[in-house]
């Protein structure tokens, strides 16, 4: 009789455990997000005027203007954060070429959002005064301080 009940629950629990359609009359939302992993900095199917024909576009590198500002004022203090331009994508441009006519496309450069352009007004303060306190420290050194 124990097992006869043991095998009545086992069902009862499969039953429950199986899952079934949605009612009727009721809807399901959901939201579908497709990314595509280095959106800016891949390659992407372009349409081509020039030759009027999509392709993958090849895609060329190069660092910016504040990129460069920010490797000077770093490497004149010895800072190891000078190298960061050539490794963030924020101190990119990326050209998006066509490979068959070799006509630019697109040129993408990742925005600066307010977090990154206060932080990088906080460094670029930070680096001043270390500057200032290395050549103290120096003319300290010399002894004209």
């Amino acid at each position: 009789m124990d097992k006869l009940n043991e095998k009545q629950v086992m069902a009862e629990i499969n039953l429950k455990a199986q899952p079934g359609p949605p009612p009727t009359g009721q809807t399901q939302n959901f939201k579908f997000v497709c990314l595509e992993y280095g959106e800016v900095q891949s390659p992407k199917t372009e349409l081509c005027p020039n030759c009027d024909s999509t392709v993958w576009t090849s895609v060329t590198t190069s660092t910016t203007t504040l990129g460069y500002v920010w490797f000077c004022l770093c490497y004149c203090i010895c800072c190891v954060c000078s190298l960061l331009p050539f490794y963030l994508d924020t101190f990119k441009t990326f050209r998006h070429f066509c490979p068959n006519c070799g006509a630019l496309l697109k040129t993408v450069k990742p925005s600066l959002t307010t977090c990154k352009i206060i932080l990088i007004v906080i460094a670029c303060i930070l680096l001043f005064f270390v500057f200032l306190l290395v050549i103290y420290i120096g003319l300290k050194y010399i002894g004209l301080v």
